[in-house]
């Protein structure tokens, strides 16, 4: 199917690209990853697109700052896959960039773009919401800061206003940190089934705090307080991952469509983190044996 006829224009500078936005209709062009196919399958109908590939060199960067990174909203799946730094004090990064769609979609797709479409199963939302990040978006009214739990509304639904832009997001990443994310899917370069994600943060040998978040059980990336909070102060152990496992099944009630059914679900739910949760301690660890309790 071809899309209805839509302006386009490509401005020089961001500051150009925000002043046509004010127009009603006209919508942001990152990667094309997900606005593109709502245009051809007539979901979406906009007046004109706004093409910011002029404009992408400015969105473009990786910037640290003690424990923060901030991250440009033009950077590609694969340019996140392949930052060496980020990758080596967050493997949340490669982990899930490495399990976005196709090599043409990890080529083209931006962070920013993903974040601004929400679908419920994109790897970046369940990232942000594990790290608690912040969005920064900007628009012709100036700049503002949004933590990530206030920006999500649910299934592509946000905060963002008409004419607004995300340009980056801030990302705590403490180096006594750990990471694991896995997801399953039906074939490779599918939406997940389920993925899980996990971050842990130590003191010494104990956990300090941890976060669980996983998706494809709910209409956004689900969180699990309760359960984390009981992991503060507690010893790895095959056990505790056993228990944790338990937990998660006992409390997710996901539906069922013709992908899987609620039980299946909820089994990829608990297996998944269970999995994470080893990703994680065995970061921290580097392949020590762990005890069963």
């Amino acid at each position: 199917m071809y899309p209805y006829p839509f302006d386009y224009v490509r401005p020089d500078t961001l500051e150009e690209a925000l002043v046509l936005a004010q127009e009603d209709g006209m919508k942001f062009l990152a990667g094309g990853q997900s606005l593109l196919p709502l245009l051809n399958l007539h979901v979406a109908e906009i007046k004109g697109v706004i093409d910011l590939q002029q404009v992408a060199p400015r969105l473009k960067f990786i910037e640290w700052e003690q424990d923060h990174v901030v991250l440009g909203s033009f950077l590609t799946h694969e340019e996140l896959h392949h930052a060496s730094l980020l990758g080596r004090r967050c493997p949340l990064f490669p982990m899930a960039a490495a399990c976005i769609g196709h090599p043409r979609i990890r080529q083209r797709g931006t962070l920013g773009g993903s974040l601004a479409h929400a679908d419920p199963l994109a790897e970046w939302l369940l990232v942000m919401t594990l790290l608690e990040g912040k969005i920064i978006l900007t628009s012709s009214q100036g700049e503002r800061q949004i933590p990530f739990q206030e920006y999500l509304l649910g299934p592509m639904m946000t905060v963002l206003d008409p004419g607004e832009l995300i340009v980056a997001v801030d990302i705590s990443l403490p180096e006594a940190a750990s990471y694991g994310f896995v997801e399953m899917s039906r074939r490779p370069g599918d939406y997940a089934l389920v993925a899980a994600g996990v971050s842990v943060l130590w003191d010494q040998d104990r956990i300090a705090k941890a976060s669980i978040v996983v998706s494809g059980i709910s209409d956004v990336p689900l969180t699990f307080p309760v359960i984390t909070r009981n992991l503060s102060d507690e010893y790895p152990s095959l056990g505790l991952i056993d228990d944790v496992k338990r937990a998660i099944e006992a409390e997710v009630d996901p539906p069922s469509d013709i992908l899987a059914d609620a039980s299946y679900r909820r089994h990829l739910a608990a297996t998944l983190v269970g999995r994470a949760l080893y990703q994680a301690i065995d970061d921290r660890f580097q392949g020590q044996r762990l005890m069963a309790k």
